[in-house]
């Protein structure tokens, strides 16, 4: 069972995603807010949560300040940041603060819930758009900037890394790899040693804050 919040201000949109979340058997709501804040407070439903929800524009703290704060004092919870928003200063920043995945409110509501059960499995959701957006940054920075470091990652890690990238889950990343399952969690492992990561999240911040994107 995945344990969500949701975190929107608008109360329409906050009754209907609790409405069609609520009809999938492997999710259950444990709760939603209109406010970041509140949801901070309460510690109790912080400690039982496996995938928050969230806006970005909501009255008082935002989203991406919210992400930041939660993902500081619990690591294990993947926020998915779901929006209207698709400027890469956004996606960025919402990355940066710790997000597991970034999707627009655009999206098919089979589409979220997918993304929803992606992510808590170990996946990194990310909707074709922001993806596009989040890969131009990227190059645009190493135009920019510094020529990434040599982590001597083998051919097969690099394709691995860029599975990561792309959001896929162990199972998908295995198929399109034609690996097992238990390989591809190997390959991870030992690319996160060499990056000195510990999460995809900590490896999309490493690929941003280092232009990895031409390495790889």
């Amino acid at each position: 069972m995945i344990n969500m919040v949701i975190v929107e201000d608008s109360f329409d949109a906050r009754e209907g995603l609790r409405y069609l979340l609520s009809l999938d058997n492997e999710i259950k709501i444990l709760n939603t807010f209109d406010k970041a804040e509140l949801l901070i407070a309460n510690k109790q439903i912080l400690s039982n949560t496996h995938v928050i929800l969230m806006d970005i524009e909501l009255l008082g703290m935002n989203g991406i300040e919210a992400t930041k704060i939660i993902k500081e004092k619990y690591p294990t919870i993947n926020i998915l940041i779901l929006t209207i928003f698709e400027e890469k200063e956004k996606i960025v920043q919402a990355i940066r603060a710790g997000a597991s995945g970034y999707v627009l409110k655009n999206c098919d509501p089979r589409d979220l819930v997918s993304q929803i059960k992606s992510v808590f499995h170990g996946g990194s959701p990310i909707s074709p758009n922001v993806a596009r957006t989040l890969l131009n940054e990227l190059y645009q920075q190493h135009e920019r900037n510094k020529i990434p470091e040599d982590y001597n990652l083998t051919k097969r890690e690099i394709e691995v890394c860029k599975a990561i990238i792309n959001g896929q889950t162990y199972r998908q990343m295995a198929e399109d790899l034609h690996m097992a399952s238990s390989t591809a969690k190997k390959h991870i492992l030992n690319i996160y040693k060499k990056l000195q990561v510990n999460s995809k999240v900590t490896f999309m911040k490493k690929v941003l804050d280092e232009n990895l994107i031409d390495f790889l």
